[in-house]
């Protein structure tokens, strides 16, 4: 007899079932994390997680049963087309894509988009006619969605650093009198720079950190902080204090001084890579399609958590 891992209302989900679902993510598991009790808590970790998901979805195939909701194959064919189009790929490279990197065949993948249109289908007849998306919401969600994807453009920063020269035998008020008047002089540098003085030449002239006083305080490339490209080390990245200063800033702006350690510090933009977002009219119909998927991402759950409740579901991993 065979185990079952999962019972939901009249129907269950064997073990044999479970693990060929999970058989693509324990290979590419396999592949990245080294044997021993590492890659053993992490395999445990994908069965919990495809469990979960394997009991969302027959909760979702039982809704779809009741309610007559079907998928035909040529909505497979347009979404993947969909997908493939929005990741600038042709629908053959999508299907290597997958399997590269979740080791899905196509068929698997497949099955995959169709349970993602079929849950669509669902959650669209649920809220039919009850979403209502106002000019507001647009805009918000043009806001986050700009702020967001500043959080991953790279930028070029600048720095005029004056070190607090605080030797080892000074007292506390010695140490505080060096730091204050070092305050003084970088205030009095931020007002040359409010007063329309060049960044660059003001660094060439005052910054006490050679290496990029000699370009003008001129720091490089650098990636945002939570990047691929920074955690790679593909790209610096500053410390996050100091990137939640220069964040804001547009191209010319600078920040006010303040301290970092041993040093009173100005931090300058010189350039930001472009924005794929050019106006909120532009991007009006994507904010649309955003906030409407937000909308549904809510639905979701609730709904979810109403199907629980009204159908016997027992994990037994």
């Amino acid at each position: 007899m065979e185990k079952v891992v999962a019972v939901v209302g009249d129907d269950s989900i064997l073990l044999s079932e479970l693990r060929g679902r999970a058989a693509p993510l324990i290979r590419v598991l396999a592949q990245q994390v080294p044997g021993g009790p590492q890659r053993t808590a992490a395999e445990s970790q994908v069965y919990k997680d495809m469990l979960t998901q394997m009991v969302t979805e027959m909760l979702e195939a039982q809704a779809a049963e009741r309610l007559k909701v079907t998928v035909a194959p040529e909505e497979i064919d347009r979404a993947l087309e969909n997908v493939a189009n929005q990741q600038k790929m042709t629908v053959d490279e999508l299907l290597e894509a997958a399997s590269q990197k979740s080791g899905l065949s196509e068929m698997e993948y497949r099955a995959e988009i169709r349970r993602q249109v079929l849950e669509g289908k669902l959650l669209s007849q649920r809220v039919r006619g009850r979403i209502r998306i106002t000019d507001e919401d647009l805009k918000n969600a043009f806001a986050r969605s700009v702020r967001e994807e500043r959080e991953r453009r790279e930028y070029r920063p600048s720095m005029i650093m004056l070190k607090i020269q605080a030797a080892p035998g000074n007292t506390p008020a010695q140490n505080q009198a060096a730091s204050e008047a070092k305050e003084k002089a970088i205030r009095a540098i931020h007002a040359r720079l409010d007063a329309g003085e060049s960044f660059p030449e003001i660094a060439k002239e005052l910054s006490e950190e050679p290496t990029s006083a000699a370009k003008g305080g001129d720091l490089g490339v650098h990636a945002p902080i939570k990047t691929q490209a920074a955690q790679s080390r593909k790209r610096p990245a500053l410390a996050k204090e100091i990137e939640d200063r220069i964040m804001p800033l547009e191209p010319g702006q600078y920040t006010d001084p303040f301290r970092v350690g041993d040093a009173w510090v100005i931090f300058g933009l010189q350039a930001r890579q472009q924005s794929r977002y050019t106006t909120f009219e532009a991007a009006k119909e994507e904010m649309a399609q955003r906030v409407q998927n937000d909308i549904l991402a809510r639905e979701k759950d609730s709904w979810l958590e109403e199907l629980k409740k009204r159908t016997h579901v027992e994990t037994r991993l």
